[in-house]
């Protein structure tokens, strides 16, 4: 990539959203007006002398922040001449935009992946990201409740059931920004999709028109969950400070990555070399033991496959390292009591699986987030300055710019 061009996207990104910051077209269409703009509404949110009521911690990272984003106001406006920055080629054939798919899942429920996926949704939206939640906790459907709506017009088995409607078809604006695709918990055997139906479902997603894709899933390990967690950009595992949850969350990423290999060769797999019978075999007896008595440890699994099939290790190696989940600790109390989970998920998936889990960050538990899901208002709406908004836009940044940048 042209350094300039790499340099200008980074300052876009900052002032603007990551997403921007891919846009050619959107880059080649700065002018000196939308520019301004972006800095008076960035600096009302992260300039540290407008929240000095907050903890000396949030002060500091608002004002790094601050930093980076005024750095990047002073970069982009020397580059706008005649109000248009140079050198900025838009193609000629762009190709379609695809969302960016954020999967937040894990292994147990009740710790709050749909109230945080409905408020990471607005936190996204109010970015100027047209975002879309989805409901994929099939079984258990309450997303909507979330983003304010009671009743929904449409939901997933509409898509399923009508061929003549598209996945935007059965999407409803919300009245805090996000638009919704709601779940069906209602029908028996709703979390029980068929295979070909949950292929359909995964490639409709992917096609959305929108910037980002939010999804809640159920807080289970079954096949759909996995499939719809490995086939995100971005997978992030909720848990809390209680021993049961962050096992729990261990237990997801686990079965997630073994999901992931199983699969490898299947049709959602991003695979495209050659299947190799041997090697489909030796990740069938891992993941799927008939014995019960899988492999637990990513080294020995490794050696195993050099040992019978030394041509597969390279993909068996790429399939591992390019699993990358990410963590989040709800309701914590103390930043300091997160850690030790956290501390505990990490060592044990580098030791057994050979992975890293990246701990995106702590959410405190806060009286005032707890009744908006009672009030069916998103708490990112009402206090969109707060530290709870602000530790959201800090993750979706992160997120996103692993993606981008």
């Amino acid at each position: 990539m042209d350094h300039e061009l790499h340099k200008l996207q980074i300052a876009c990104a900052y002032l603007f959203s990551p997403i921007h910051a891919r846009d050619n077209a959107f880059i080649v269409s700065l002018d000196r007006n939308m520019i301004k703009k972006a800095f008076r509404e960035k600096a009302k949110l992260y300039h540290p002398d407008l929240h000095g009521n907050e903890t000396e911690e949030m002060i500091l990272k608002r004002k790094e922040r601050f930093i980076k984003i005024k750095k990047s106001y002073e970069y982009l406006s020397q580059r706008v001449h005649d109000d248009r920055p140079t050198d900025v080629k838009q193609p000629e054939n762009k190709p379609q935009k695809r969302p960016v798919v954020i999967a937040v899942g894990g292994a147990k429920g009740g710790i709050g992946k749909s109230l945080v996926t409905a408020n990471l949704s607005v936190s996204l939206s109010n970015k100027g990201l047209k975002t879309v939640a989805v409901d994929l906790d099939l079984g258990g459907a309450n997303l909507h409740l979330y983003l304010g709506k009671t009743r929904i017009k449409k939901n997933i088995n509409d898509f399923f059931d009508k061929k003549e409607l598209a996945i935007s078809d059965i999407m409803e604006k919300t009245d805090f920004g996000p638009y919704l695709i709601g779940g069906d918990s209602g029908r028996l055997g709703a979390g029980n999709i068929p295979f070909a139906r949950k292929l359909k479902l995964l490639k409709a997603i992917k096609t959305i028109d929108a910037d980002c894709v939010v999804i809640d899933l159920g807080g289970d390990t079954s096949y759909n969950m996995l499939d719809f967690f490995l086939a995100a950009d971005q997978g992030v595992v909720m848990t809390t400070c209680d021993p049961a949850s962050y096992l729990d969350a261990y237990t997801f990423i686990k079965v997630a990555l073994y999901r992931k290999l199983n699969r490898l060769f299947g049709p959602e797999s991003d695979y495209s070399g050659e299947t190799t019978g041997v090697l489909k075999n030796l990740i069938q007896d891992m993941t799927l033991p008939q014995n019960g008595r899988g492999v637990s440890d990513m080294n020995v699994f490794r050696a195993k496959i050099k040992q019978e099939c030394p041509s597969g290790l390279g993909i068996v190696n790429q399939a591992i390292s390019g699993f990358f989940p990410h963590i989040i600790v709800n309701k914590t109390n103390d930043a300091n009591a997160a850690l030790e989970p956290v501390k505990r998920i990490q060592q044990v998936a580098k030791q057994n699986l050979t992975i890293d889990v990246n701990h995106l960050c702590n959410l405190p538990f806060m009286t005032d987030i707890e009744r908006s899901a009672r009030t069916l208002v998103p708490w990112v709406s009402t206090d969109s300055n707060g530290s709870f908004a602000l530790l959201l836009d800090g993750l979706s940044k992160t997120l996103l710019s692993n993606i981008i940048l």
